[in-house]
C-alpha cells in the first residue's frame, strides 16, 4: 500500500513539474494572438512540375489544422481573422544508392520545400518561413522496398504484387507514396511552428 502511494505521489509530482515547464500535448495550445479565432487556408500554389500537389497539400493543411481545433478553419473565400498562404517551392529527387557495377539506381531521396506565411487581415505577419522541408528515401527496385514499413503497409501495393511489376512501376508507386508522406510531414511542421505553443 505504501509503495502504491509513493508511485501515485511521484506521478502527480511529475505532472506538476511538466506542466510548470510548459510541456503540453502536441497541438493543445496556441501562440496566436487572442483576436485570431479563425484562419482561412488559401489554395496552395504548386511551383513544381509535379501536377496536382497544390490541392492535395491544401487538404493536408486543412486536416492538420482542424485536427486540434485550436482555431476555426473556414473556406478560403470566407472571411477570417488571418489567412494562411503557402506554396510548394520544390520537390527534388536525388540518387541515394546505386547497386554494384551495373549502376542500377536502387534508392532515391525526395525533398520537399514549402514556403508559408500567416497574415492577419490588417497585413500584420504572424508567421513566415520560406524553407519548411521534409525528406525521405524510397526503394526503386523490388529488392529495396521495405515491405514491413508502415508507409508500405498503408500504400496501394501488396508484397505479393511486387514481383509482377517493372522497376519503373515500382519506383513510380513508391515515389507517389513518399510524396504523400512528405506533404503530411510538411503540414505537421508548418502547424507546429505557426500555431502550436511550446510543448
Amino acid at each position: 500500500m505504501r509503495f502504491l502511494k509513493q508511485i501515485t505521489f511521484a506521478a502527480i509530482s511529475l505532472t506538476f513539474v511538466l506542466s510548470g515547464c510548459g510541456y503540453r500535448l502536441q497541438g493543445s495550445g496556441s501562440v496566436l494572438p487572442n483576436d485570431v479565432k479563425s484562419i482561412s487556408i488559401k489554395p496552395v500554389v504548386n511551383n513544381t512540375t509535379f501536377s496536382g500537389l497544390g490541392p492535395k497539400f491544401t487538404e493536408k493543411l486543412r486536416s492538420r489544422f482542424e485536427r486540434y481545433g485550436v482555431v476555426k478553419i473556414v473556406d478560403s473565400d470566407q472571411p477570417a481573422d488571418a489567412d494562411l498562404i503557402a506554396k510548394i517551392v520544390s520537390l527534388d529527387t536525388r540518387n541515394r544508392d546505386v547497386q554494384g557495377t551495373s549502376n542500377v539506381q536502387v534508392e532515391q531521396d525526395l525533398l520537399i520545400t514549402v514556403a508559408a506565411e500567416l497574415r492577419k487581415k490588417n497585413g500584420q505577419i504572424l508567421y513566415k518561413n520560406n524553407a519548411i522541408t521534409a525528406n525521405e528515401s524510397f526503394g526503386t527496385v523490388s529488392s529495396n522496398v521495405v515491405t514491413s514499413s508502415a508507409s508500405f503497409a498503408t500504400g496501394n501495393l501488396g508484397a505479393g504484387t511486387l514481383s509482377n511489376l517493372t522497376d519503373r512501376e515500382i519506383a513510380r508507386g513508391q515515389a507517389a507514396e513518399t510524396v504523400e508522406t512528405l506533404m503530411e510531414e510538411a503540414a505537421r511542421k508548418l502547424y507546429l511552428s505557426a500555431v502550436a505553443s511550446d510543448f
